[in-house]
């Protein structure tokens, strides 16, 4: 004798039913964490920590991706399955409820973001499959080209710009513009170009730091010698 398995009012065997009420325990996981996160980030100023935003982000995926998961092993009968208001239930006074519940066209707002999603999937899709790689060496280039241009810049700073009193946007905005806090110049003029510079002699070069904490860079004192008697 066949095995049949049985069916309740809904004309549902027990494994569909137990794979809609699955469905709609994830969603509604899914949208209490959606409105747990919209409501922190609505009501912190500044932005959440890092960390939290992250661990948010997380039960999102955890989430997402478990009604994703029984969304995909019950396709078939799920497609297969209408959905029909009872006698009893009370069409007229709740015509609105019935016309979502039993909408099967997406509203125009979501329509176009399945669309807009779609068409970004298919995109990295055409992308990966041009050049033949995978995502772990597309990342790894991405890294690489960050290092190497991290490394250029933090050269070229130590080389142009550390021994300078002025940052770059500073001298780009005008260094008559910046406020030290200080009576005497940030630059000095350079003591070897006085009248007396060739009989000058330079003793040291050190670097010292403003109260302000800025670094004045390299200095050059010189010495000359007194008058002849």
């Amino acid at each position: 004798m066949a095995y049949r398995q049985q069916t309740n009012a809904l004309g549902l065997s027990d494994d569909e039913t137990k794979a809609l009420e699955q469905t709609r325990q994830r969603l509604y996981q899914l949208t209490n964490s959606i409105q747990s996160f919209k409501a922190d980030v609505a009501k912190s100023n500044p932005l959440p920590p890092q960390s939290s935003l992250q661990a948010q982000y997380q039960i999102l995926l955890r989430n997402l991706q478990s009604l994703l998961d029984i969304v995909n092993e019950n396709a078939v009968p799920f497609a297969h399955t209408s959905v029909h208001p009872a006698v009893n239930f009370p069409g007229r006074t709740q015509e609105n409820i019935l016309l979502t519940l039993l909408r099967k066209k997406r509203e125009p707002d979501v329509e176009e973001r399945v669309e807009r999603g779609l068409e970004t999937a298919r995109d990295v899709r055409a992308a990966v499959a041009a050049d033949g790689k995978d995502g772990i060496t597309r990342l790894e280039e991405v890294w690489k080209e960050l290092r190497a241009w991290t490394q250029e810049r933090v050269a070229r700073y130590v080389i142009e710009e550390a021994g300078d009193v002025y940052t770059r946007e500073e001298r780009e905005d005008g260094i008559e513009n910046v406020r030290s806090g200080l009576k005497r110049p940030l630059e000095e003029p350079d003591e070897s170009d006085d009248e007396d510079g060739d009989d000058c002699t330079k003793t040291r070069t050190r670097t010292s730091l403003w109260p302000t904490g800025r670094s004045r860079g390299p200095r050059t004192r010189t010495r000359c010698p007194g008058p002849e008697t």
